[in-house]
């Protein structure tokens, strides 16, 4: 029985709400006494792989490896009973996931040689970041160590440096350095960035600073084929070209997934519109090289008929399209998010060069399993999650579908517009649990969006980056009309952005979410589905329930984790105090961005009646402009009421009413 009919048949008698439930339930029955036939069996089994590695990433404590050899025979044995399929599957997501934590924590830094000053010889990885601090001179960039007498399998290193070199720091040069290294740790706080979690996702074991008085020699330049020096070249090439465009920024994010140049202002458009994902090379990027490249490779290919005998323009385009996407995955800096993609435009590809007609459903599982075994650590991006989310929404929102009686330009527009709102729906739990906010305006901004980058932006940057060293005078020509392509759609961004359409709240609970995604579900059905729109009640209680709070009488302190420095939260029933912001390192990094507004956040407390800072020394005040920035605070009480007014006046917060008070004896709250 296909999914609508059960779906269908389990809604017949639905005469008022207490019948629905019952409906579910009837539902839920019939889809599991449902025979597992051959083409859902991979997507079980590939559930079940999930449900393990998730299993072992709940886990507080990694299980000791070697328990993995004497569970193998009882998975022999699970794998031999049929009815057990499921559970052995379940049992090697486990497994797989513990066997590659423990790889990746074999390379950890040792106890012995931390804190101390050691000279390493290593290669420099990826693109440096440089900034002025100061007028300071700033590095970081990451760095991939030889191995030596105390390390002998080291994992790379995430290194800052004060100071220029004595040469250009480039990718791919072989430097040796006298540096001080310590073990990763974040800061613990509810809401905040997992910063431990995201350098064991990037393989970063260490953190370092170069020594200003210590070794700092160049050993030999990066190899003519150094993919990160050919990245790190185009990028200074666009910047030259371009100059301080402020479209300059997007252009290299575009072009090579690098974002360090994007400004803050920048980065909070793209947040606060939904748009933000067009500039994180992702599937829509791969996925619209890849249909490029197949067109333009199977029109070329039908010119040479002798050519067509040997190999037909479908199988010649099927790979051209994929080594397009992969030429410039590889342009993007290989980053996980591309890795992803570039599975899945490889699955896609298979199936059209061994001429197997499969649904996408099925292509789609079959491409997370192949990134869960790739990476299963994957699992703890929310890039993962939200990218195969958009995919599967898609997927069920807009099969068994027709539009009759429709001109084929009304459907394409109509089909744009439902692909818009199904994703913006589909995605709606997810966004709200991992950002705190949901941007309203993002279904029309996206509208606008999406295909502008895609048709315009996208095929000029491409092309110009392509250019630029070869043909400088075309290649920057090209880029310069991409410049100009996203400084017009930039126009329309801002004006969204002015509009301020968020839903912003506190961080809703595990389970909210997972009956919102059954409502969403239920809403994304064909019309004359009985009970579609009784989904929005599973919706409610992501918005409704709320977390605790302070009784009347009652006082919470809560003392964050900021360091070296300090931030603290009081509340009452109806009023919140934030006392000092933390500090604010010379990366740029601050803790009122990363700790304060994210705990606020998390909470769900919109504003801040006193922010109070004791004085004006960095490890207190340090992250001030980033909190009024982002949330609004009607006072502001400071022993050093000079520099705070400085730090509101070049904020770029629109509470210019907020008052600034020098501390009184006396004072009370």
């Amino acid at each position: 029985m296909r999914l609508y009919q059960i779906i269908a048949s389990s809604f017949d008698l639905q005469e008022n709400f207490s019948h629905f439930y019952y409906s579910i339930h009837s539902l839920i029955s019939k889809l599991c006494t449902q025979p597992p036939l051959k083409k859902r069996r991979l997507g079980y089994l590939t559930l079940a792989f999930l449900l393990g590695i998730l299993f072992c990433q709940s886990l507080t404590e990694l299980p000791d490896v070697r328990w993995s050899g004497l569970l193998f025979p009882l998975l022999i044995a699970i794998w031999l009973l049929p009815r057990y399929r499921l559970l052995f599957f379940f049992a090697i997501g486990f497994l797989w996931t513990v066997w590659r934590a423990d790889m990746i924590l074999a390379h950890s830094l040792p106890h012995h040689i931390e804190g101390q000053d050691i000279k390493i010889i290593g290669r420099v990885i990826n693109l440096p970041k440089h900034r002025q601090y100061d007028r300071e001179s700033v590095w970081q960039f990451d760095f991939a160590p030889l191995p030596f007498k105390a390390w002998p399998d080291p994992g790379h290193l995430r290194l800052s440096m004060s100071g220029d070199p004595p040469e250009p720091l480039r990718p791919g040069q072989l430097w040796q350095f006298t540096v001080g290294l310590k073990r990763v740790h974040g800061m613990i706080n509810p809401g905040g960035f997992d910063y431990e979690g995201w350098s064991f996702r990037q393989r970063i074991q260490a953190l370092g600073y170069v020594r200003p008085k210590g070794e700092r020699r160049l050993l030999s330049e990066p190899s003519p084929f150094n993919i990160d020096n050919l990245r790190y070249r185009l990028a200074l090439k666009i910047r030259d070209q371009l100059g301080d465009l402020p479209s300059t920024a997007i252009i290299i994010g575009l072009a090579l997934g690098e974002r360090q140049w994007i400004t803050p202002e920048q980065k909070n458009v793209l947040q606060r519109t939904g748009t933000a994902h067009l500039i994180a090379i992702s599937g829509l990027h791969i996925g619209f090289i890849a249909w490029l490249g197949f067109g333009v490779a199977r029109r070329l290919w039908c010119y040479a008929s002798k050519a067509t005998l040997w190999l037909p323009a479908p199988y010649f385009a099927a790979l051209s399209s994929l080594l397009a996407a992969f030429i410039y995955a590889l342009l993007a800096g290989f980053s996980l998010p591309t890795q992803r993609a570039l599975i899945m435009v490889a699955v896609a590809v298979s199936s059209v060069v061994f001429a197997r007609k499969v649904a996408t459903s099925h292509l789609l599982t079959l491409a997370l399993l192949i990134v869960l075994l790739w990476d299963p650590f994957a699992v703890l991006s929310a890039g993962f999650w939200l990218s195969y989310g958009a995919v599967a929404t898609l997927i069920y929102a807009l099969s068994g579908r027709r539009e009759i009686g429709l001109s084929s330009l009304t459907k394409k527009g109509l089909g744009s517009w439902k692909m818009q709102w199904a994703v913006t729906l589909g995605l709606l739990a997810i966004v709200l649990a991992v950002f705190g906010y949901i941007p309203l305006i993002s279904l029309p901004a996206n509208s606008i969006a999406i295909p502008w980058v895609s048709f315009c932006v996208v095929p000029l940057t491409l092309l110009g980056t392509a250019l630029i060293l070869p043909l400088p005078e075309f290649g920057n020509g090209l880029l310069h009309i991409a410049a100009d392509t996203i400084s017009a759609l930039w126009v329309s961004m801002e004006w969204f952005y002015n509009l301020n359409w968020n839903w912003q709240q506190h961080t809703p609970p595990l389970w909210t979410i997972i009956i919102a995604m059954i409502g969403v579900a239920l809403l994304l059905l064909p019309r004359g589905f009985p009970g579609r729109w009784l989904g929005i009640l599973w919706c409610l209680p992501l918005c409704f329930i709320l977390p605790a709070h302070p009784n009347r009488g009652e006082v919470w302190l809560t003392l964050l984790d900021v360091g070296q420095g300090l931030a603290a939260v009081i509340r009452t029933q109806n009023n919140v105090l934030v006392y000092d912001t933390g500090p604010k390192s010379r990366s740029g990094f601050n803790t009122g961005d990363a700790v304060v507004v994210p705990f606020l956040r998390n909470k769900g407390i919109p504003k801040i009646d006193k922010l109070l800072i004791s004085h004006g020394d960095n490890d207190h005040s340090g992250g001030t402009q980033s909190v009024l920035e982002q949330l609004q605070v009607n006072q502001v009480l400071t022993s050093a009421p000079e520099k705070i007014q400085k730090i509101v006046d070049n904020s770029r917060t629109k509470l210019s009413k907020t008052q600034v008070l020098s501390c009184q004896t006396g004072q009370h709250w």
